[in-house]
């Protein structure tokens, strides 16, 4: 009785670190994934920002006014986000990052329910 009931503890110990590894391969699996779409993201607004900054100096005979106007746009952007909605996008990301690290640990716990 006493060598099942160690088996048994060391089968739930071993269980408990299959799902935490499982919950932290399924997070680290989504960062890199969310951190490559952010590159290729950054670097198609990169090419879009030079793009416009070139049209607009062709308007302004001035390749300095251009890319300043262009520069005034993100100014503009990173002040509407820092003031209004940098809580609400963390939150969103930690929601995010906690389902990614649960989802998995369910779909495994429910197949290995016990019947009794």
């Amino acid at each position: 009785m006493i060598d099942l009931l160690k088996q048994y503890v060391e089968n739930r110990i071993q269980l408990v670190k299959f799902n935490f590894i499982g919950a932290i391969a399924n997070v680290a699996a989504g960062l890199v994934s969310s951190f490559l779409l952010l590159v290729m993201g950054l670097l198609i607004l990169l090419m879009f920002s030079i793009a416009l900054a070139f049209w607009l100096a062709t308007f302004f005979e001035s390749e300095v006014i251009g890319f300043a106007l262009v520069g005034l746009v993100y100014v503009i952007l990173f002040v509407v986000y820092a003031a209004f909605a940098k809580d609400g996008v963390e939150l969103k990301i930690k929601d995010k990052i906690v389902e990614s690290a649960l989802t998995d640990d369910d779909d495994f716990n429910e197949s290995t329910e016990y019947e009794e």
